[in-house]
């Protein structure tokens, strides 16, 4: 399973809208998916799902607003 697809698996228990498809390039918080609570909900998950640390000051649109850039984070994150 890609991380996209693990990362979609949770957002639908956010959500379950998410259940009809989301476009990996989709905005999370524009197209109303998530709101600001869930996002921290996703961003704890990711920390202890892929054992990964994120620094407040990579809480931002280009990590964080789209499945693909969720995903490119964490593989950076998990790189490091």
């Amino acid at each position: 399973m890609s991380k996209v697809d693990e990362i979609l698996e949770f957002i639908k228990t956010l959500n379950p809208e998410a259940e009809k498809g989301v476009d990996p390039k989709q905005s999370l918080l524009e197209s109303g998916l998530l709101d600001s609570v869930a996002m921290m909900e996703l961003v704890v998950w990711c920390e202890e799902h892929f054992g990964i640390t994120i620094d407040t000051d990579d809480l931002t649109p280009e990590n964080f607003s789209t499945l693909e850039a969720i995903s490119a984070y964490v593989e950076n994150a998990g790189a490091a």
